[in-house]
């Protein structure tokens, strides 16, 4: 087939996963749920109620803008400004002079990912390690130490954990480029928490896994990160 067919069949499909967005079915049993999706965050569950998209303020950053509007109906519920992978600041608006909603911030155990997540006036909460839940031949943990993007692969899961320790709820993220979307975030957390605050702990979480795959081997493309999605199966053909 020649070239310039190839490129017109790729723009088709391109303008038809805009057209068409992937249906991402929702547990019914989580309070939270979200997925990327073209370089937004689509929120398909909110905890309290209700969905929305976080999206970029704009075709340009201005700088020191937020990185991320959540809205909800059109309504602006919150701003998020995602500093270093894993650090997110969740606002009321997207004026750096808007009341502060709270904050995300990942730590690493030897590599393996953890937050702590919180809200501005509330108790804070901590996650355990990201731990795969799924079968597959990579790290037990989401983990900056993984040595191909074949390693990030997967279901991973985390307890969520109040001040005392005890359990209040937990998060997970499923990765992979042979789900409706490459990356699937949901979980459960505590009735009153903050949506904005919700949707800075899955950002925090793909801003790290974006990390790991921009310093990991893509085994696709030779040395260097490559994002999941642009994967083909293993023995497939460019």
């Amino acid at each position: 087939m020649p070239p310039a067919r190839n490129t017109l069949l790729a723009l088709v499909a391109a303008v038809g996963c805009a057209l068409h967005p992937p249906h991402v079915p929702v547990d019914p049993d989580v309070t939270f749920a979200a997925h990327d999706e073209h370089g937004r965050m689509v929120v398909d569950r909110l905890p309290g109620d209700g969905a929305a998209v976080a999206t970029p303020p704009g075709w340009l950053r201005r700088p020191g803008g937020a990185t991320f509007v959540l809205r909800r109906d059109g309504e602006t519920i919150s701003a998020l400004w995602l500093g270093a992978p894993g650090e997110v600041e969740v606002r009321a608006s997207p004026s750096r002079s808007a009341p502060l909603l709270g904050t995300v911030d990942a730590s690493r155990d030897d590599g393996a990912i953890r937050l702590s997540l919180r809200p501005a006036g509330g108790a804070a909460l901590r996650t355990d390690v990201l731990e795969r839940t799924s079968p597959g031949g990579g790290p037990a943990v989401l983990t900056r130490t993984a040595q191909t993007v074949l390693d990030v692969r997967g279901t991973y899961r985390a307890e969520v954990r109040d001040a005392a320790g005890k359990p209040a709820g937990w998060l997970r993220v499923r990765i992979g480029p042979y789900q409706p979307a490459p990356r699937i975030y949901d979980g459960v957390l505590p009735s009153d928490f903050p949506p904005g605050l919700a949707v800075a702990a899955a950002i925090a979480v793909g801003s790290e896994v974006d990390w790991i795959e921009a310093h990991a081997i893509d085994v696709y493309r030779g040395v260097g990160g490559g994002p999941l999605e642009q994967s083909i199966p293993m023995g497939g053909q460019r």
